[in-house]
């Protein structure tokens, strides 16, 4: 992982509980950045804070759900009053349910705008006037390869994915000349709690046992296997760092070869 060059940097990592969340907030603690995470669980926030609290750094933990909107507001006020600055934001919301146009109700459509696109709308307006203060910021929004290749059995994730994608773009335009950098991380086929469950439903949809749906899918990867929540971190964590400088608005693709698109 490229260096932080100038001392200390705070970052706050949503989804921070488990999976690739967790991931990239032990990463960052292992290399001595101060912490602020956010999850709706407690208790996995809990375990969460004391791994990176074993690897050098107690976070600070705010414990809510993202699709909340009063919640933003919330844990930027602790993190600056706790650390009196935000260098970084991870914004890694968990995916809406599986299922067709047709399968989803104004609710369902509703409540996975607010999870995973105005979450992240309204976090990034908040820490963006903050990170321009300080001179430097990174911000890295975790999607999915949905955004790329989209799937009508994951229309809600695919749909949302894309507008965080654009999103990033056009935000990214914008702050760059403040130095401070926007961009995407799209993950494909990581081996998290929410993977397995996307699988047994998948499962369940296809009248299949759970390892026949495991097997086929992992046929279809190139690479030959799942990606692990610590490889998509690595990226993550070179992106928030002085070596990514130069890099912003785009969407990196991690996912072992999986993705036929190549723009």
């Amino acid at each position: 992982m490229a260096s932080f060059r100038n001392s200390k940097r705070v970052a706050l990592v949503t989804g921070a509980s488990r999976g690739i969340g967790r991931a990239v907030a032990e990463l960052l603690a292992s290399e001595g950045v101060s912490l602020c995470l956010v999850s709706r669980n407690p208790e996995s926030l809990a375990e969460a804070a004391a791994r990176c609290a074993s690897l050098g750094s107690a976070p600070l933990t705010v414990a809510g759900d993202v699709a909340d909107p009063k919640l933003a507001a919330i844990v930027i006020q602790e993190a600056e009053a706790k650390f009196g600055r935000i260098d970084i934001l991870v914004n890694n919301q968990g995916g809406p349910p599986m299922g067709g146009f047709l399968e989803h109700d104004d609710e369902a459509w509703a409540k996975a705008t607010a999870t995973n696109l105005m979450s992240v709308v309204r976090l990034t307006r908040l820490t963006a006037p903050i990170m321009i203060r300080g001179g430097w910021g990174r911000v890295v929004n975790v999607t999915s390869t949905l955004a790329m290749e989209p799937t009508p059995a994951m229309v809600l994730s695919a749909t949302l994915r894309a507008g965080v994608s654009a999103f990033t773009k056009a935000v990214a335009t914008e702050l760059a000349p403040r130095n401070v950098t926007v961009n995407t991380v799209c993950p494909h086929a990581v081996l998290t709690q929410r993977s397995e469950s996307l699988l047994r439903q998948s499962a369940e949809r296809q009248k299949r046992t759970f390892e026949e749906v495991e097997n086929l899918s992992r046929a279809t990867l190139p690479a030959g296997r799942w990606a692990t929540p610590a490889e998509i971190a690595s990226v993550v964590g070179f992106l928030v760092s002085e070596g990514a400088s130069y890099i912003t608005g785009t969407s990196i693709v991690v996912d072992g070869g999986a993705t036929k698109s190549y723009f």
